[in-house]
């Protein structure tokens, strides 16, 4: 019976329209269905998500904060592109934030309680569970690890960067055949974490970075090679 009960003073508000249409384009971009450089016709979009054109421009300028679409002149919205100097300059900064947080942590000897969730949500994943559903506690892995520092300043200069690892993270797709290679690799991550072995936390979150690098490098490359004429 609710009648008993005691006003706990708030409300849930149900998701608007333009908040609905977000999380549908964000899926879409997360889950590798909208690539890089796809254009979001208005017209197009908004009849299949069954909405108004301003309910989707709406829509479309919250992922633009977000660093997820953009908007080209004369080209409309599209998926974020994020070329080869991008990604090695995000991942230039990402090193020297995350690199600095895993030595703080290990020496202190702090294992982070939202990392173990996100690696232990990761390896519950079915085979053909949706990129998103890997995006987000990979996500969540690497930011719990900056934020059991306890510096608001490196926390800060980290969260900065959320909007474009995601897009990292989202672009990554095609190198995973499934996500239990991804919860392993974060699971070998934070062993030395756990056992405290600093110098081994730092070589593999170096190398775990560079790789992730290399290879958004790469599928840049490939989709650059596959877009000339004549390719």
């Amino acid at each position: 019976m609710t009648e008993n009960l005691p006003d706990i003073g708030v409300k849930v508000s149900p998701v608007s329209t333009v908040e609905a249409a977000a999380n549908a384009l964000r899926e879409l971009i997360l889950d590798g269905n909208l690539e890089p450089g796809a254009r979001l016709r208005e017209h197009d979009f908004a009849e299949r998500l069954g909405i108004a054109r301003h309910s989707f421009r709406a829509a479309t300028q919250i992922l633009i904060g977000e660093g997820l679409l953009k908007r080209e002149p004369h080209r409309g919205v599209e998926v974020a592109i994020l070329a080869a100097d991008d990604v090695a300059d995000i991942f230039k900064l990402r090193e020297a934030l995350e690199i600095e947080a895993v030595r703080i942590v290990t020496t202190a000897g702090v294992v982070p309680a939202e990392a173990q969730r996100a690696v232990t949500e990761m390896s519950a994943l079915s085979e053909n569970a949706p990129w998103r559903d890997v995006v987000w506690p990979d996500q969540r892995f690497h930011r719990a690890i900056v934020d059991a520092t306890n510096s608001p300043r490196l926390s800060r200069a980290y969260q900065g960067l959320q909007s474009e690892i995601v897009l990292c993270l989202a672009q990554l797709r095609p190198v995973y055949d499934a996500p239990a290679e991804v919860a392993a690799e974060h699971e070998e991550l934070l062993g030395p974490i756990i056992a405290g072995d600093v110098e081994q936390a730092e070589e593999l979150f170096r190398t775990h970075l560079a790789e992730a690098a290399e290879n958004l490098i790469g599928l840049h490359q490939e989709r650059s090679q596959e877009a000339e004429p004549g390719a």
